[in-house]
């Protein structure tokens, strides 16, 4: 069977748009560029002398001090006769525990060094 060919469409009028004027456009004023001002020019002696070539040393950790305490003085709860005390950061923490695991659990969960705190007990002091 031969295809029909497809007829065209009718065309549809379209509504005429209005010319839209342009603006002119607006010239913003030239700068005026002032000429580069020139430095006079510097003589430099030669050096024949070298600069040492020393590191800086670089500055020590404060070390961390404890306060001479009377046990009343680093036990002041009755309950809690396990002791933390370490420096964080710039802060000084002093920590009081009912059990020795809390405290090593503490421990564990900020990842203090060893060397970096100390601890006490009631029973040991």
């Amino acid at each position: 069977m031969p295809r029909k060919k497809a007829e065209p469409a009718p065309k549809v009028s379209e509504p005429k748009k209005k010319p839209v004027a342009k603006k002119p456009a607006v010239k913003k004023p030239a700068a005026t560029k002032k000429p580069p001002v020139k430095k006079p020019a510097a003589t430099k002696k030669p050096t024949t002398r070298k600069k040492p070539t020393t590191r800086k040393k670089p500055e020590p950790k404060p070390t961390f001090k404890r306060k001479e305490l009377t046990p009343e003085q680093m036990f002041p709860y009755d309950l809690f006769i396990y002791r933390l005390e370490y420096q964080d950061g710039t802060e000084h923490r002093v920590c009081h525990f009912e059990c020795e695991e809390h405290r090593t659990k503490h421990i564990e969960r900020y990842k203090l060094a060893k060397g970096s705190y100390f601890i006490d007990d009631l029973a040991t002091s």
